[in-house]
């Protein structure tokens, strides 16, 4: 990775600062050559502005200027994101700005980090290649950031900035694309569940006929459970191995679930009358990441089915509820989405031929097409 070092004045600071700032790639299919790369150094350093004659008298000045690492540390203690986030979106937070965010505007004057400047950081993301390694070093694999993950980046940049310093802010970062979202036919949920052993059979039995995240499944306590009535209780997920609130208000909700699915619960939970519904051999939640690894995906190699993560049963649920006419109301409360636009991007109808073609047989022409022309009011079935 080609860097561009150089020193910056602090204010009320005599010594000056040195500072490391990545620039693109110096190997790889997208690497810079080496004037290209001096070249986006001197652009960077500009749009810094460390040679101007502001950048000086900001130095200069009596009253510290405020950084952007220390407007971080700010909002660490006293900003809701992290006050009142859940661990899953700290972490995920604490990481972007650790190894991108930071080390791009942590030394900035907070006014500096202006739209320019995250443009051309996100132009700087899109372009770059980056690398994944073991935690002893060894290397695995180049990957490229998706929008999705730069949106993200984007996204922690304006909640350390607040929202009057972007609110007029107009952000290229490209058209969307439209990755592939994996997801199971209903003969391939029949042999994933048939296929599955032990407590396993059950879970994926609950996530192909409820629709639940695997962490909320992780998280069903017996109590959770209402099988006279066929009605499940979402009150809480698991992450990281511990319990937490849903993922969001509308996912705590009551799924209701059809009687041959609670037969099979009921079957699974026996004599026990407390605890969780699923667990580990130590008496833990399960994991996701572990019933991923060493469940699902040796299953599916097994049985020739391309390989998706546990999110496809959720897939796969929504894609059942829109084949099946059900109203949309209940599809909303049984996934826990908050908008049906969302519920939307979930459901695979147009990847099922059968189903579109049963669609189509009912939409036809009431009418036969003869060789002197259509006899109207005529049923085909006449």
């Amino acid at each position: 990775m080609w860097h561009v070092r150089f020193y910056v004045d602090l204010p009320g600071q005599e010594a000056r600062q040195r500072k490391s700032v990545p620039i693109g790639p110096c190997t790889g299919k997208d690497k810079l050559t080496k004037p290209e790369a001096v070249r986006k150094g001197t652009e960077v350093i500009a749009s810094i502005g460390v040679n101007t004659p502001e950048h000086l008298e900001r130095a200069m000045q009596i009253n510290p200027v405020v950084t952007f690492g220390q407007r971080v540390e700010w909002c660490r203690r006293y900003h809701k994101a992290w006050t009142d986030g859940k661990p899953s979106s700290v972490l995920s937070m604490e990481s972007q700005l650790t190894k991108h965010i930071l080390p791009r505007f942590g030394h900035l004057p907070l006014d500096s980090v202006g739209e320019i400047a995250v443009q051309e950081f996100v132009a700087d993301l899109k372009r770059s290649t980056f690398k994944m390694t073991k935690r002893n070093g060894d290397f695995i694999k180049t990957y490229k950031l998706s929008r999705k993950t730069i949106l993200n980046f984007v996204g922690a940049v304006k909640l350390v900035l607040g929202r009057k310093a972007w609110m007029t802010w107009e952000l290229d970062l490209g058209k969307p694309g439209h990755p592939e979202q994996r997801y199971f036919t209903e003969e391939q949920l029949q042999r994933i569940i048939e296929g599955a052993e032990g407590q396993y059979r059950i879970l994926f039995a609950l996530l192909a006929g409820t629709g639940m995240r695997i962490g909320e499944a992780a998280g069903l306590h017996l109590d959770d459970l209402d099988l006279d009535n066929c009605v499940i209780h979402v009150r809480r997920g698991v992450w990281n191995g511990r319990e937490q609130a849903p993922k969001t208000v509308n996912a705590v909700r009551e799924i209701d679930i059809d009687p041959g699915l609670a037969a099979l619960l009921r079957q699974h939970i026996g004599a026990k009358k407390a605890g969780r519904v699923f667990e580990a051999r130590n008496g833990s939640p399960i994991s996701g990441n572990n019933v991923l690894k060493r469940v699902l995906h040796p299953l599916l190699e097994r049985l020739g089915i391309r390989r998706a993560g546990l999110h496809a049963f959720r897939h796969s649920r929504v894609t059942m509820l829109r084949k099946r006419g059900t109203p949309e109301d209940l599809q909303k409360q049984w996934i826990g989405h908050s908008s049906l636009r969302t519920t939307d991007r979930y459901s695979h109808t147009h990847q099922e031929l059968e189903y579109r073609r049963l669609a189509a047989s009912k939409a036809g022409l009431n009418f036969e097409v003869g060789p002197n022309g259509p006899k109207m009011g005529e049923c085909v079935g006449q």
